[in-house]
């Protein structure tokens, strides 16, 4: 039997988004216990247009692709980066299974340029096992941040968010870099969804685990939701 998938599109702005959700996938998983519980729970909502549009079209907030490091130069994103990766808050890797799931993909559709655009990410929640949803919208009125994650997958006991920065190989780091507040502050709102559900509220005496992830064909790199509120506590974020 095909895989059930889930669908609906908002209008947010000027752009379509296409929220898939791949109830198989979430299902062989699991749904009854933990994270999982509490986000088959927060699926359903969006999947029910539950999404307020206040967020979405009020100039106030501010979309987390809008994020960005408040550093002068490229050499203090370096330094950074550097220490960041000295104290495993970043983990880098070029040959894990988003890596290699992305380079199948694009022989999959006959793309050579391996740098597709987004619509590429179709084939995540038809082929990855571990995908659970895509194109997922995400709000904060606390945080005054939206956006829309690319996908959500489940990894080794932790949900992950994971955001495609297609792009050359000589311009990962920077790309990469670029895109940890946006990608962060994705995984730190999930988190806040996530730890708002009645499963969570009950069956999760802990605030929900949730990694994030930044990938292309070439590279990905992996650090905790957490980032966000210590990469905010030091002063290194704009546009909030």
């Amino acid at each position: 039997m095909p895989d059930e998938i889930l669908r609906r599109e908002f209008k947010h702005g000027k752009t379509a988004y296409g929220f898939q959700w791949n109830v198989t996938h979430h299902n062989s998983l699991g749904i009854d216990s933990g994270d999982l519980a509490s986000l088959h729970a927060h699926l359903i909502t969006i999947h029910r247009g539950q999404v307020p549009e206040e967020p979405f079209s009020n100039p106030v907030f501010t979309r987390a692709s809008r994020l960005k490091l408040d550093l002068e130069s490229r050499a203090s994103k370096t330094a950074l980066r550097l220490r960041l990766e000295k104290a495993g808050s970043i983990l880098s890797s070029g040959e894990d299974d988003l890596v290699l799931n992305i380079r199948q993909y694009h022989r999959d559709i006959g793309d050579d340029t391996f740098s597709a655009d987004h619509n590429i990410l179709s084939e995540f929640i038809m082929k990855d096992p571990q995908a659970i949803a895509i194109e997922v919208p995400v709000w904060s009125e606390g945080y005054g941040i939206t956006g829309h994650i690319d996908v959500i997958r489940f990894v080794d006991g932790c949900i992950q968010v994971s955001d495609y920065k297609p792009g050359p190989l000589e311009t990962v780091r920077r790309r990469f870099m670029d895109s940890v507040p946006q990608v962060a502050a994705y995984g730190e709102l999930l988190a806040l969804h996530l730890a708002g559900t009645l499963h969570s509220a009950l069956e999760s005496p802990l605030l929900p685990d949730v990694k994030c992830a930044i990938f292309d064909t070439h590279a990905s790199w992996h650090f905790d939701a957490k980032l966000f509120v210590q990469l905010r506590s030091m002063g290194v974020i704009s546009d909030i």
